[in-house]
């Protein structure tokens, strides 16, 4: 019996870690969509407390996430575009989001170490077309 706990202990503690960079997303986003920019940034941060060591990088990524919304206006919806994994350690996260008046590209970097997952870089542009672009010309004269 004991041995059943700890097997089921187990599989529990490993399936939480291998989620937890997608539960720090959702937490995330959830924020940002509520209007609390602060806390979203904050959030997806605080899975690395090396970043504390960086604090006018943080205060400048808040600033210009708050920007966001003035200058493109609503969102309306939010896609995962791409999940990149490199080995079982690394991984990358695109999401893009819909609003009134273009796209937005949002970007999480994840590593994992012995305590689990943390954020490596989170990044937002909106550079959608450009990469959209890019990869359309790629493929038009790759299939000729």
């Amino acid at each position: 019996m004991k041995y059943m706990v700890f097997a089921i202990m187990l599989v529990l503690s490993i399936t939480a870690n291998a989620d937890s960079y997608e539960s720090e997303i959702d937490l995330f986003f959830n924020l940002y969509k509520k209007g609390d920019i602060n806390a979203a940034v904050d959030s997806i941060y605080r899975t690395n407390p090396y970043i504390n060591s960086i604090p006018d990088q943080v205060k400048n990524v808040k600033t210009q996430l708050g920007a966001v919304e003035g200058l493109v206006g609503k969102m309306h919806s939010l896609e995962r575009v791409d999940t990149y994994s490199v080995g079982k350690s690394l991984v990358h996260i695109t999401y893009m989001g819909i609003y009134d008046r273009q796209p937005i590209r949002f970007e999480f970097q994840f590593f994992k170490t012995n305590d689990g997952w943390r954020v490596f870089s989170f990044s937002f542009d909106a550079e959608v077309f450009d990469k959209i672009e890019l990869l359309a010309s790629e493929r038009a004269f790759k299939s000729k």
